[in-house]
Formats: C-alpha cells, sequence, structure tokens
C-alpha cells in the first residue's frame, strides 16, 4: 500500500472538482498530474477525474524515462507498456503522459473547456486569444496529434516557461507550482474566455418518442444536446465534419448523420444503419442514440452543444482533416482507452 503524500491528496481533490465540471471534462476526458521529485502522478488512461478520491485513478511513472522516449521519439510506447515506479500498478499513464512531464510546474491540468474549444477551433482562434489573454504567460499550439507530435510542439514552446497553453482543435493545460494556484489560473482562464452560449428554444414533443418506440434509440439525457437539432448554425457545423480528438474517438469522423422526422421509422428498422449510427440527430426533433452508448460518447453530445452553440456565423472553422480522423481512430492509446470504457 502506498502511502499518500499531503499534495497526492490535494491533486485528487482539486481532480474530481475538475472532472465533475462538464463545461471543463466529459466523461473519462482530460487529466492531471503532480510531480513530485522523480515521480510523475498521472491520470490512468481511461479513469475518470470525477471519480479521483473513491477510485485508483493516479499511476505513478518514472518522469525522466518518459521525457528521454520524448527524446527518442518512442513516446507513444509509454501508453502500451508502463513504465510504472510501482509494480503493483497495474492502470497505463494516460495518453497525454507526455505533456504532463515536459511542463516543469508541479501540478498540470489538461481539460477540454467547452468555451476554449469554441475559440481553439476557429481559424481567428489565436488571435482572439492574444485579446483575451494578455495579462497571462500563455502559448499557443497548432493542431498535433497527441503523442510524440503534441509532445515535440509543447517543446518548442516551453522556452518562455508558459502556464496556461491552448492547444489548437483540442483543449486547454494549465501549470502551477500548488495545487491552488494551479486552480486559481484554471478559473481566471475560464473567466477570460468565457463565451456567450446561443439560446435555442427546444420543443418537447412526443412524435419523436413514438418514432422510436420499440426501436434500439432512446432521446439523449442531456437536454442542451437537443437544442443542436433546433439550431441552424450548430446542424450546418455538425453536418460538415469534425473538430476536435474525443468527437471523433467516440462519435465517429466526419459529417453527423442528420435525417428528418419522416425518415426515421424506416431507417431505424436497418440493422446495419442502426450498428454503424449511435448516434442520430433528428432536425427540428433532437438527437437519439443507441441503447448500448457508452456515458463517454453520450457526454459528447453535451460538450459539442456546448462548443456549437458558443460559435457565431461570422466565424470561421477549422475542421480536423479525414487524415487527422484517420491517425486518432487507429492509434492504439485511443484503442484500449475505448476498449475499457462503459
Amino acid at each position: 500500500m502506498i502511502k499518500e503524500s499531503i499534495n497526492l491528496k490535494k491533486l485528487k481533490k482539486v481532480s474530481e472538482t475538475i472532472g465533475n465540471n462538464l463545461d471543463w471534462i466529459q466523461g473519462a476526458g482530460g487529466n492531471t498530474s503532480l510531480k513530485e521529485n522523480n515521480t510523475l502522478w498521472v491520470k490512468a488512461s481511461g479513469c475518470w477525474l470525477s471519480n479521483s478520491i473513491n477510485k485508483e485513478t493516479f499511476v505513478p511513472v518514472d518522469r525522466k524515462e518518459v521525457i528521454k522516449s520524448i527524446e527518442n521519439n518512442s513516446i507513444d510506447k509509454i501508453s502500451i507498456k508502463n513504465i510504472n515506479l510501482y509494480s503493483n500498478c497495474s492502470l497505463r499513464p494516460s495518453i497525454e503522459t507526455a505533456l504532463h512531464a515536459l511542463m516543469p510546474q508541479n501540478f498540470v491540468y489538461h481539460t477540454h473547456s467547452v468555451n476554449l474549444i469554441s475559440i481553439a477551433v476557429l481559424s481567428q482562434g489565436k488571435e482572439i486569444l492574444e485579446n483575451l489573454l494578455h495579462e497571462f504567460n500563455w502559448a499557443w499550439i497548432p493542431y498535433s496529434m497527441p503523442g510524440i507530435q503534441l509532445a515535440k510542439s509543447i517543446q518548442d514552446v516551453l522556452i518562455t516557461k508558459p502556464n496556461v497553453i491552448v492547444l489548437a482543435n483540442h483543449g486547454l493545460i494549465i501549470g502551477g507550482d500548488t495545487a491552488k494556484l494551479a486552480m486559481e489560473l484554471l478559473i481566471n482562464v475560464e473567466k477570460k474566455t468565457e463565451r456567450i452560449l446561443r439560446k435555442t428554444d427546444i420543443i418537447n414533443t412526443n412524435q419523436l418518442i413514438l418514432a422510436i418506440s420499440g426501436s434500439n434509440y432512446r432521446e439523449t439525457k442531456y437536454t442542451i444536446a437537443k437544442a443542436i437539432a433546433y439550431d441552424k448554425l450548430a446542424l450546418k457545423i455538425a453536418g460538415t465534419g469534425s473538430l476536435y480528438p474525443d468527437h471523433v474517438v467516440f462519435l465517429g469522423p466526419g459529417p453527423m448523420k442528420i435525417i428528418s422526422i419522416d425518415e426515421i421509422e424506416e431507417i431505424i428498422k436497418d440493422p446495419l444503419f442502426v450498428s454503424n449510427n449511435p448516434v442520430i440527430i433528428v432536425k427540428g426533433f433532437g438527437i437519439i442514440v443507441h441503447h448500448d452508448i457508452s456515458e463517454n460518447a453520450e457526454s459528447m453530445l453535451y460538450c459539442l452543444a456546448n462548443v456549437l452553440l458558443r460559435i457565431r456565423s461570422d466565424e470561421k472553422l477549422c475542421y480536423l482533416t479525414k487524415e487527422n480522423e484517420m491517425e486518432l481512430i487507429g492509434w492504439d492509446a485511443e484503442k484500449y482507452r475505448q476498449s475499457i470504457q462503459t
């Protein structure tokens, strides 16, 4: 049994707070870490920050070995083989372990903030943030595939010693020498980058419920996600492509499936269609999801709605390319993360 340090207890407590804020973390996304001498305590792949206190969530790894792997261009192997400092730990370190090892601060929080993502997916995202975050020591990183590409990109900006890093089409990284300082910084950045959530009237109707009665589908549990089906801009974006990694991993690549209420009863009787479409947007009525959909995937609908409803019609978007999507889908570390999810 490993005796927990005071700082590790603080990490667990703050991680649970962060993980229970759906505007910051969705499902098993995001990760946090703590450095104690050469030990890097990092969230394990597939674990939920929202369960940090009561469940085994963090794995101790050798920070020097992680950095050595980055230098040797073999960082992806960290997600496949454990370099645990304690042999009785069976968890795999987060697929984002590299960024935590590289950041010099003791506490590092990586979130998938809906506010930050709604800016980080814009072609003018960096310019917008230069105005909003001018009081912070921050850095912008163009989209990079998680793993060695992202690690190398982070290395390039660390010369300025930023404690705030925004990852294009991905999320936010915060660093602080104490748990409290890092949390205060996270809150301050969120306040500075807060965006207005576009209000959309959602009409509750029994027509959709009747149409899917007895099928393998049900309505999504997140009310705000239904707004995508009613908002013209959100529908247009969702029907065009994907904007960030977790959307691709849990909801699939490319445009989302959008149908009319008149098509639904016939389509959901097709077994092949059902197996390939766990999420369907029914224009003007809502979103339906397969009964077997994971909580991870459904929470991504919450994230998507909150991102899309913060984007304005005059803003130009940077979608992930097909190549970006195929890299994510074929990534062994992501296959592992999905395999242990429910």
